[in-house]
Parts: C-alpha cells; structure tokens; sequence
C-alpha cells in the first residue's frame, strides 16, 4: 500500500470522489460552508522522489497532515492508472504519457475539466494553487505522475 497526504482543501473532494460522507470539519478544512456541492477528487499530482508511487491495481490510502498530530485518514481506494506528467503552468498546458499515448490539455476547456478532476473549480485556481505552493519553483515544466483511483467495491 502507498500512502499520500493531503492539504485540508482536497479532504472533502477527495470523500466526495470516493463515495464516502462529508462532515462539518471536512467542510470547514477546505474553506466550504456545510452542504455545498464539492466536485470529486479522483487523481493527484506528485513530484518524482526517492519513495516509490503507486502502481495500478494496489490500494492507496488517504491521509490530511501525514507526520503531524492533526494526521487523520481520509480514505483507501484502488489504484487505476499511474501516467508520467509535465504541467506547463505559465504556458497553459499539460502532456500526459498514458501507457505510450500522448495526452496533451491546451484549450480552456479542455484543461477547467482536467483541473477539476483534479479537485479545483477551474484551471486559473489549478494554476494559482501552484503559483503559490511553489512560489515559482517547478514550473517550467512541473514534471512528475498523475496517479488516479477509483472508490473501493
């Protein structure tokens, strides 16, 4: 199993995404007020490192705040696909490498859609999320995976 943590603001969508019921402080983590609809979360971007990331057909685990005494487990799911990854943040792009097909997102819709599967309402608050967590660093281009899953049966 391979575990990944997460921000507040991804807690919700990620519950919604897994089929899994929102409460009050899940809400209240991402800034949402209480019975507001939260699009799902069902994949996340990660920088390659030493740890290795999961591999299609393995349970993944959820955590918000991993190493930190505020740590609590979001969820488990199935692992569906793990593809490499550049994201051109300035230039308004995103190439995907899906078991040696090229994806690429360039238009506007095309990429407020892969934002939102994403957990984010647009691109432009895809792109500010990583404006300011990276404060510039990582985007020329962010290279890495995608990781997506799928709610357990």
């Amino acid at each position: 199993m391979v575990a990944y943590s997460y921000k507040g603001r991804f807690v919700a969508p990620i519950r919604v995404g897994l089929g899994l019921p929102v409460l009050d402080v899940h809400y209240e983590l991402g800034g949402y007020l209480p019975g507001q609809p939260i699009r799902p979360k069902r994949q996340t971007i990660r920088a390659n490192g030493r740890r290795r990331h999961a591999r299609p057909g393995e349970t993944l685990q959820h955590y918000h705040s991993m190493r930190t005494t505020k740590c609590f487990k979001i969820g488990d799911a199935h692992c569906s696909a793990v593809s490499m990854i550049r994201v051109f943040v300035h230039d308004g792009r995103v190439l995907i490498n899906q078991r040696g097909r090229l994806i690429e997102y360039r238009k506007p819709r095309d990429l407020d859609m892969f934002a939102r599967d994403d957990g984010f309402e647009d691109w432009a608050g895809m792109r500010n999320f990583w404006l300011d967590e990276h404060d510039g660093k990582h985007l020329g281009p962010f290279v890495g995976v995608l990781v997506q899953w799928e709610a357990l049966p």
